[in-house]
């Protein structure tokens, strides 16, 4: 799975931004990631909501399905979810019906400077193609000392669930399957490049934890549907893969788990996740 660093800019990942529009933007990408991939997200939202102090006029960057905004608004903050997939926002508007969707791009914000006390993002950083702007625009849209609060999964050195993944993919995958060039999905595990990036969007860094997270899985193959069902990326680098091959990942995946992660009745994944926030200036 071929990424760079977030410094980038999205023209030059024009094919990681169409791949990440067609799995977010069709019904059965958007279901695939409620039903399989979310429950491990859910977990992140406490730790995320948190970070703030209410009440507060908070813009949910990436809001998806909604859970995050429906947390918030519950904690007694007013939301505004923004996202740029019209599937996810229907079920976000069905489910807080209180708050305030717009179709929008993270990367250009339909906001006036200074209308947000908080901004918080869900795991959608990483699905930006460029961070850069996206983090700029954050800024640009926070009061004066406003608070960022994001989540990222942690990469591979610390997350059984992406070691089993990516490790069946690197020795059962057809090497000659290419996959367009996004950013790195992990770089907010770095909590050092976390702090310049941010400050490049004259935010500062103010906390970089990790948080556990997890899937409980009831067959030690439900990982494998959980990537190739429930993720853009994952789901894009599978259906390349020959019968043979993707075969060959959903067995090692399965194997891995039985082995790794089972418990009493059920498997538990590890999938630790790292929540960032920041001050604006």
């Amino acid at each position: 799975m071929a990424t760079s660093g977030p410094q980038s800019s999205s023209s030059e990942f024009s094919g990681f931004a169409e791949l990440e529009k067609v799995g977010w933007t069709s019904e059965q990408g958007v279901a695939g990631y409620v039903e399989l991939f979310s429950s491990a997200s859910d977990l992140a939202i406490p730790s995320l909501v948190g970070k703030l102090e209410p009440p507060s006029r908070v813009l949910d960057l990436c809001c998806g399905q909604g859970n995050v905004t429906e947390a918030l608004c519950k904690a007694g903050h007013t939301v505004v979810g923004v996202d740029f997939s019209p599937a996810m926002l229907a079920r976000a508007k069905l489910r807080t019906p209180e708050a305030k969707f717009v179709e929008a791009n993270a990367q250009a914000l339909p906001f006036d400077e200074k209308t947000f006390d908080a901004v918080v993002c869900n795991f959608g950083i990483s699905h930006i193609p460029d961070q850069q702007r996206a983090l700029c625009e954050v800024a640009r849209v926070l009061k004066p000392a406003g608070r960022l609060a994001m989540t990222s999964w942690c990469g591979p050195a610390s997350s059984v669930a992406f070691q089993i993944f990516y490790s069946s993919v690197q020795r059962n995958g057809d090497p000659s399957v290419e996959m367009p060039e996004g950013p790195n999905f992990h770089f907010f595990d770095d909590k050092a490049a976390s702090a310049a990036l941010l400050s490049n969007a004259n935010m500062m860094l103010t906390g970089h934890e990790q948080i556990d997270c997890y899937w409980d899985l009831d067959r030690p193959d439900m990982l494998a549907d959980i990537f190739e069902r429930g993720a853009p990326r994952g789901g894009t680098l599978m259906r390349r893969q020959p019968e043979d091959a993707r075969r060959a990942i959903r067995n090692a995946v399965a194997d891995q788990v039985k082995e790794r992660c089972a418990r009493a009745e059920s498997f538990r994944v590890p999938v630790p996740a790292t929540i960032v926030t920041a001050t604006g200036s």
